[in-house]
């Protein structure tokens, strides 16, 4: 394991944490290089959802471990604003930048064959991102056209009316990190609903695997998968729609069901 700092064009910090690929015993490996002497050049590059930070509170730890054990390395970062990352305003401009750097940062390390695994805001992120090393996504619970969020069971009326007065505020953080608040702009609410899906899903240039949770209880996700059923058809040959009966937006507790079948559709779409 090896903790990185990432710079973005824009000049903020990004932590992140690199891990190599599962190697045999004996076989020596360095984190720190991004590489390992038997594993294939390919890693796993995970973007985190909304106010959320690289762990996702567990969620990415056990699905880089199922894809390590399958012999990819994998990236886990903290956008900007978020965990240990430099302060930031969070918004998908900001996180796009972000996540083509530290496709980047991967490819100057060996690793040219990449796959995003993202997850709500995060995937949004991935689809509007434009790195020639990304040969596939996983995206669950993916934000894949415009939704309207509910944001007053996030934003207090004095914290919408601070939005509204000055353009921006910010929102408590409960995470692992050292972080307290998160600030937000009133182009992070317009984010998701200014979303032309065409637009959208049609520049993306490698297959997309969606996952969503299909619990019909959840009012979270049920946009969330109409969108992803209207929008696969835009999608690039290979992409696939699957539901996970039962499972609400975050899946947390559907992780090793997530990770086989992200594996065993890499399996089919990449060399």
């Amino acid at each position: 394991m090896a903790e990185i700092r990432i710079t973005t064009p824009r000049g903020v910090a990004l932590s992140g944490t690199l891990d190599a690929a599962e190697v045999s015993a004996g076989t020596s490996a360095d984190p720190a290089e991004g590489r390992t002497a038997t594993a294939p050049a390919r890693a796993v590059l995970f973007a985190h959802g909304f106010l959320a930070d690289r762990s996702s509170r567990g969620r990415t730890d056990g699905l880089a471990k199922a894809y390590r054990a399958a012999g990819y390395a994998t990236l886990a970062f903290d956008f900007g604003g978020h965990g240990d990352s430099e302060d930031d305003v969070v918004e998908v401009s900001h996180e796009v930048e972000d996540l083509e750097a530290a496709s980047t940062h991967l490819a100057a390390a060996g690793y040219t064959h990449q796959v995003v695994h993202a997850h709500s805001m995060g995937a949004l992120v991935a689809l509007r991102a434009g790195s020639p090393h990304v040969r596939a996504m996983v995206l669950t619970g993916a934000v894949s056209g415009p939704i309207e969020h509910p944001w007053e069971e996030v934003l207090s009326p004095a914290k919408m009316a601070e939005l509204t007065s000055t353009g921006r505020t910010t929102v408590l953080d409960d995470g692992p990190s050292g972080r307290e608040e998160l600030e937000i702009s009133e182009q992070t609410l317009a984010d998701f609903t200014e979303v032309d899906q065409a637009e959208l899903l049609g520049t993306v240039a490698c297959p997309v695997l969606l996952l969503h949770g299909g619990a019909l209880v959840d009012g979270e996700e049920h946009p969330l998968l109409t969108q992803a059923r209207i929008g696969l058809p835009l999608l690039p040959e290979g992409s696939r729609l699957e539901v996970l009966s039962g499972g609400e937006h975050a899946l947390l507790d559907r992780t090793e069901e997530v990770a086989a079948r992200a594996l065993a559709w890499l399996e089919e779409v990449t060399p």
